[in-house]
């Protein structure tokens, strides 16, 4: 689907931002920002690229507002990230995911689910991925497939981003560590502005660099690791969250949240 032809998008509009993450040379950090309303194929083929038959990995990473929503959700591969924002909306909890208020912009959240979010060229990663899952599904009603929690993959014990980050690069480079802890220490949603999107698009270029790290061991881990398909669980996972605290849940990793639903018996 994504080797079709679209309309080019203007790289002059993009945002610039300059990596602060870790000691290596690289380019630029294009971001652009679009609306939910607004979302077109042509966003992704500026994301992604105009070649439809090669895998991708995709690193995400999300902003939420200070009531627990998710107003926007950053995509990133290699040095470009579409931060695409949301209507606001609350989780649906009467017991049955796909209830609730109908969503607006259904066929475009249909688009966003169907050539990207579950496309199967697609991998995705990132930090903490349960609540970003989690999120999308209960929201927005959007599935996400192939999709890998980085602590997850890589074994580490207290889920510590900075430590997932050393366990990755190792000595290849030196590590911002302070710049690190910040990006994702106050991950709220203030604004569209420059100043407000840097941590944003800092942390999930980061997840996408860890995706693409071209080192046999540490590929071989992500290739191993589970993958998490809530397509496959959405039929029931309301009912789940129906019966068990929400925000407990959100804060499982994708392991504990398996052993949750065995337990529960759904």
């Amino acid at each position: 689907m994504l080797a079709r032809s679209f309309p080019s998008i203007d790289n002059t509009l993009a945002m610039l931002f300059n990596q602060i993450l870790i000691d290596e040379d690289i380019d630029s950090i294009k971001a652009r920002v679009v609306h939910e309303k607004d979302f077109e194929l042509v966003h992704l083929q500026w994301l992604l690229g105009t070649d439809g038959n090669s895998p991708r990995s995709v690193g995400i990473s999300p902003a939420y507002s200070q009531s627990g929503g998710m107003p926007a959700l950053a995509c990133a591969l290699d040095t470009r990230v579409l931060i695409i924002k949301f209507h606001s909306s609350r989780p649906y909890r009467d017991g049955a995911a796909g209830s609730g208020t109908v969503p607006r912009n259904v066929e475009r959240r249909n688009l966003l689910e169907y050539e990207f979010l579950c496309h199967p060229l697609c991998t995705f990663y990132a930090f903490d991925l349960a609540n970003i899952a989690l999120s999308l599904l209960q929201h927005f009603h959007l599935c996400l497939t192939d999709a890998i929690d980085i602590q997850s993959a890589l074994r580490i014990p207290d889920r510590s981003v900075l430590l997932s980050v050393q366990s990755v690069i190792a000595d290849a480079c030196p590590i911002f560590s302070e710049n690190i802890d910040r990006a994702f220490e106050n991950m709220t949603y203030h604004s569209s502005k420059h100043k407000d999107l840097s941590d944003l698009v800092q942390r999930a270029w980061l997840c996408s660099y860890i995706g693409r790290y071209d080192f046999e061991a540490i590929k071989d881990k992500f290739y191993k690791a589970p993958k998490v398909d809530t397509a496959k669980f959405s039929q029931y996972v309301g009912h789940l969250l129906h019966r068990i605290d929400y925000n407990i849940y959100l804060t499982m990793s994708p392991q504990q949240g398996i052993e949750c639903s065995t337990k529960t018996g759904v």
